[in-house]
């Protein structure tokens, strides 16, 4: 085999050969061709080499990251489009009913001492509020568990116009209509936003976003507190949080086959939000998902769905023509053997709304699927 690099010239002077290498030179000395056997066996040899380098330093339980790492390409979602006028979502089972737990606020947190928020419980098939609670409240999520409803909340501190608070309630429920409340947490000092719970192993784990920036170079951050009967929660050292080198947000947090598995808001160049999906069998070492983002807004999130509820023309017609720039607050449930998911897009300036997508396929092969 031979190797040849030429460039055209009319006035080419063969310069001589050497262990096997042959070099053409132009009337002004610079070099016009190179060739040879040996010169190709040399690069075949240092090629072989560096891909011998590279397998060693793979573990050996990712021989194929360096030629297959899309094992199972980019998971599709199927965007159906805006659903509901309000703030973050969490979507959930009961008693085999897909409900939807929707963040009310007519201010859209922005300082209005004098608005009320609260969690509204809305039928997904029906659109019918079924419940309310979450009074007093902002940035509430649901886990489930059995046949009761856990909701979190940040209770607001009252009168100062803010949607942030050092201390979380939580609420519950066995039929969606009457709730208990009481105080779960407490961090004196701490600012709180958005909070999401599961459950693993060991107990059960709070990801609390908070802007402390003792312990993370930027604002917002993820820390987390740990609990074997939701009374009695243990903060997991201050250092432990994530991630601490950059923007992130409204969590979810789901435990899955040894991996707790985080999706957060993050922000790219130009003030665009996507969402990212992380994974931690500890709290200290962290895994970034291959296909990420998980999800980013695009022109399918700027249709109405069928399934919409309190979604005026005059709305639609905001939703169709207003600059949106984020893609946030995804929370998710299994429903169906399908994955019913939801997402808040927007300008994070103020103007947001609630979009549903689906993943044909269940949670846990969702979440395994994204790091494979």
């Amino acid at each position: 085999m031979t190797l040849a690099v030429a460039v055209p010239s009319p006035a080419e002077t063969p310069v001589g050969t050497a262990n096997g290498v042959s070099v053409t030179c132009l009337a002004d000395g610079r070099v016009s061709k190179v060739s040879g056997d040996h010169l190709q066996a040399v690069i075949d040899q240092k090629r072989a080499e560096e891909e011998a380098a590279l397998k060693l330093a793979i573990p050996p339980d990712r021989e194929t990251y360096l030629f297959k790492t899309m094992k199972h390409a980019f998971p599709k979602l199927r965007k159906i489009g805006a659903v509901s006028p309000w703030g973050e979502c969490s979507p959930f089972v009961f008693k085999g009913r897909l409900m939807r737990m929707e963040l009310a606020d007519l201010a859209r947190g922005f300082g209005d001492k004098n608005s009320t928020c609260c969690a509204l419980i809305r039928d997904v098939e029906t659109g019918k509020v079924v419940g309310r609670t979450g009074e007093g409240c902002y940035y509430q999520s649901v886990y489930v568990e059995g046949d009761t409803v856990y909701i979190t909340g940040t209770r607001r501190q009252p009168g100062l116009g803010v949607t942030y608070g050092d201390t979380i309630l939580l609420f519950e429920s066995k039929d969606l209509v009457n709730w208990t409340s009481r105080e779960m947490l407490s961090r004196p000092g701490w600012h709180f936003y958005n909070s999401t719970m599961t459950k693993g192993p060991d107990g059960y784990v709070i990801a609390l976003e908070s802007d402390n920036l003792k312990h993370a170079r930027r604002y917002f951050t993820m820390f987390f507190a740990t609990s074997k009967d939701l009374k009695t929660w243990t903060h997991l050292p201050p250092d432990v949080c994530f991630p601490k080198h950059r923007y992130a947000g409204g969590p979810f947090i789901r435990y899955y086959n040894g991996f707790y598995y985080v999706a957060l808001v993050t922000e790219l160049p130009n003030e665009r939000y996507v969402t990212y999906l992380y994974r931690t069998a500890d709290f200290r070492h962290w895994e970034c998902g291959r296909y990420n983002p998980l999800v980013i807004c695009s022109r399918e999130d700027r249709q109405v769905s069928p399934t919409a509820s309190e979604i005026s023309e005059s709305f639609a017609k905001e939703i169709r023509t207003r600059f949106i720039c984020s893609a946030s607050d995804l929370e998710m449930c299994e429903f169906g053997g399908k994955t019913y998911i939801n997402y808040l897009v927007g300008d994070q300036h103020g103007f947001g709304y609630m979009c549903e997508a689906w993943y044909d396929g269940p949670m846990g092969r969702l979440l395994e699927d994204f790091f494979k």
